[in-house]
């Protein structure tokens, strides 16, 4: 032992350890002297703190008009405190709306603050607040289409999930005002159904402004959107080309079905109204009253796809039949409202008629089915030959008028006496007309029905059965020569 402290390394030892005891003594009282110093009582005034509601039963009442939303706080403590907790979270200003009923308000703030921290002034120290109880509606979602889908195909109708029922809570000042509540889905470019696809619902009032404080039950709802190509069913329209056997007279021509789908674009399909198809009398053989065969379809210009892709035509024909209709009366049209007028040849008034056609047309064939008319339009005072024009059944073909496509009509003023041309004689003499001629006279120029005369028929063709079968003409008007 008395080595060790006779020994100069041990001495410095304890006094190392001794110096080190005496220097953390000095340093630790100098700390704690700051650290009082610093932790000295001070206040602070914090500007623009939110004041936030709470004990709200928000499932019964809404709340609006708060004011003021904020206020400007004073608070006391040490300064470490206010220095180092210094945000909205530590400083809060509170409205308890816990047990309070609808109306106006007026209610005193509190202060939620740190440990260490007291509130000095809460300036303004009070709100008003406006309380109104909710007010709940069940009504039927829609909702509507923007875009254009891709060419050629169109938007359905489309469905919500639960038939789009919701439930829309709103304040109970405001639940009368509710007009709508919408959805939109973009459509842009699809060429495909939309299936389950969610979309946020907005409630608008009768005015179309969205009300904002509306609560939807569910918020979002699934709708699916049918996508539909766009199509359109027209009627085949039959025209016919090339002759039938001698001595056939053609029935009819029908197709099977009798109208086709195409698909296309809107403005492809809003110009097209019928698809024709020429019908080759050749195909009829004869050895019975009708012949089939399939024609194949391809869609028109400008159109995706036909349907169906072929179809099945039937020529209908019998041998020739001919018949005599006598005394078919010419009615004059179109007479000026200033004139009357009369035929004067033939002196009958009338013709006789001598038509072919298939044995159960001509057999079914009245006088009332056909007639000869003469336009008169245009025509002032005087003696005219005038074109008679024969509206005839379809398929029946006119042989033989006893005329040579005209009338001679008298037009005379209505101030003035009628008067009869004769009738020349075959010796060069004149013989006035019987008594029993037609006297025509017709108030104004719409009286009445027009023929058409543009579409000829020629009675010489004995088997060429031309018609227009599916075009919804039913008669032939014939001009005759």
């Amino acid at each position: 032992m008395n080595k060790w402290i006779n020994n100069n390394n041990f001495a410095k030892i304890i006094a190392l350890c001794i110096s080190l005891i005496l220097w953390l003594m000095v340093h630790l009282d100098s700390s704690e002297s700051i650290s009082g110093v610093n932790d000295s009582v001070s206040t602070r005034t914090i500007d623009n703190v939110k004041v936030q509601i709470y004990n709200l039963d928000e499932e019964k009442y809404v709340v609006y008009g708060l004011d003021p939303e904020r206020v400007t706080l004073e608070v006391r403590g040490k300064r470490t405190k206010l220095t180092s907790l210094f945000s909205e979270d530590d400083y809060k200003v509170k409205l308890d709306l816990n047990h309070v009923t609808p109306g106006s308000k007026t209610l005193p703030l509190k202060c939620e603050l740190p440990n260490g921290v007291e509130c000095v002034a809460i300036t303004p120290s009070s709100a008003h607040i406006t309380i109104e109880a909710k007010a709940s509606k069940d009504v039927q979602a829609s909702v509507i289409t923007t875009g254009v889908p891709a060419e050629g195909y169109e938007i359905g109708t489309p469905v919500l999930k639960n038939d789009g029922k919701v439930k829309v809570t709103l304040p109970s000042s405001e639940i009368e005002d509710l007009g709508k509540i919408q959805g939109v889905v973009n459509v842009a470019g699809i060429n495909s159904d939309i299936t389950g696809k969610s979309i946020k619902l907005i409630a608008y009032d009768k005015a179309g402004d969205e009300m904002e404080d509306a609560e939807i039950s569910p918020s979002s709802i699934d709708v699916d959107v049918p996508v539909i190509k766009l199509y359109k069913s027209i009627p085949i329209e039959l025209q016919t080309t090339g002759s039938l056997p001698e001595g056939y007279a053609l029935s009819g021509v029908s197709s099977s079905p009798e109208q086709v789908v195409v698909y296309g674009s809107k403005d492809a399909l809003d110009k097209i109204s019928s698809y024709p198809i020429t019908v080759d009398l050749g195909n009829f053989t004869g050895t019975d009253s009708s012949s089939k065969y399939t024609v194949s379809l391809t869609p028109p210009e400008g159109f995706e796809k036909i349907e169906p892709d072929s179809l099945e035509i039937t020529i209908n024909a019998t041998p020739f039949e001919k018949k005599t209709l006598n005394d078919l009366p010419i009615t004059l049209l179109n007479v000026g409202g200033n004139y009357t007028a009369k035929i004067i040849g033939p002196q009958s008034g009338t013709v006789n008629a001598t038509v072919e056609g298939s044995s159960e047309r001509i057999a079914s064939l009245k006088p009332e089915d056909l007639s000869f008319t003469a336009d008169v339009s245009g025509y002032e005072e005087g003696t005219f030959k005038v074109r008679l024009d024969a509206k005839l059944p379809q398929y029946i073909h006119l042989l033989d008028s006893g005329t040579d496509g005209t009338v001679q009509v008298k037009i005379t003023a209505k101030d003035k006496p009628v008067t009869v041309d004769p009738a020349p004689s075959a010796g060069g003499g004149s013989e006035p007309p019987p008594s029993s001629s037609h006297d025509v006279s017709v108030p104004d120029a719409s009286t009445g029905t027009e023929t058409s005369g543009e579409s000829g028929i020629s009675g010489s063709g004995a088997g060429s059965g031309s018609g227009n079968e599916g075009s919804g003409q039913t008669d032939e008007s014939t001009n005759l020569p």
